[in-house]
């Protein structure tokens, strides 16, 4: 077996095309181009050269016989040197160092598409932003693809996108050093890494309040308060004055007093917040980004 083939990490045509934030009809021509793919009496078949750079044949009772490509091959020139004629919510995130979901909740949020039974649809203003419903070809998902020309006309989302991607663009003093900064539901921050929290619960859907007094100790505010579900949120590692400080641990104190629903979060899992957080809310039951 090649050391391709014992890679863990294996994808379909249309998962690659995501992966690769393009077109499937775009990848498949590429691959038609390359000689790593044939079609004969429409039957997708791999090539010798299909074989070589590790494409595979697997099976399944839902799709029958199928071709899969490892990892590898998203560093192939092939591949990667693939120009975009439109830009896909993947391709978006990987410029901005984001999750692809994170991207469609954002563009969602303002208001250039929108979620239905079958995926996601554009409205009249993402049609305006040059926005292109698509269809996936196996699971018959609806998804969006962009003009490369979108965030040029839309100055203000690339403003909101480079934020999102602090978490990955910038190194742990920027974001837990005093900053102002504004989150995306309106709420100010006192540093980078708090709004990057405060904009994840937002974009996923989790309602939340921020600087709210603890029960019983007034005196006392929490960095987030997820009503809902009852679960506190606490950022460590900040840059904070001696006040601040004693405040942070008179808090650990009280939540550990209480017993009360307590996500932990150090300066290093910014970089991994949406996994993250995602995980620890899934151990108190509540799931992220449902309402998309």
């Amino acid at each position: 077996m090649s050391e391709k083939a014992k890679e863990s990490n294996f994808y379909s045509r249309s998962a690659l095309a995501d992966k690769l934030g393009l077109p499937l009809k775009v990848l498949t021509q590429s691959l038609l181009d390359g000689g790593w793919l044939r079609n004969e009496d429409k039957i997708w078949q791999l090539t010798s050269k299909g074989e070589f750079e590790g494409g595979l044949y697997r099976s399944s009772k839902k799709y029958g016989e199928y071709i899969v490509w490892p990892e590898s091959v998203l560093q192939h020139p092939l591949l990667r040197d693939i120009e975009q004629p439109q830009l896909s919510a993947s391709h978006i995130g990987r410029r901005f160092q984001i999750m692809a979901r994170q991207v469609n909740a954002l563009f969602a949020e303002q208001g250039l598409i929108e979620r239905d039974v079958r995926g996601w649809h554009l409205t009249k203003f993402g049609q305006w932003a040059g926005g292109s419903l698509h269809t996936h070809e196996r699971s018959g998902a609806t998804y969006a693809l962009w003009h490369q020309d979108l965030l040029s006309k839309l100055p203000e989302l690339e403003q909101e996108l480079l934020q999102l991607g602090w978490a990955n663009s910038l190194d742990a003093e920027a974001l837990a050093q005093p900053f102002s900064a504004m989150a995306l539901d309106g709420q100010p921050h006192a540093c980078r890494a708090l709004k990057l929290i405060g904009d994840w619960l937002y974009l996923a859907g989790i309602g939340h309040s921020c600087n709210r007094a603890l029960p019983r100790q007034r005196q006392l505010q929490s960095q987030f308060y997820l009503p809902d579900c009852r679960v506190y949120i606490e950022l460590w590692g900040l840059q904070l004055s001696p006040t601040d400080i004693a405040q942070q641990l008179s808090r650990q104190e009280y939540y550990l007093s209480e017993q009360v629903r307590l996500i932990s979060l150090q300066l290093k899992d910014i970089a991994e917040l949406d996994e993250r957080l995602a995980r620890e809310l899934l151990n108190f039951e509540v799931k992220a980004y449902q309402h998309l």
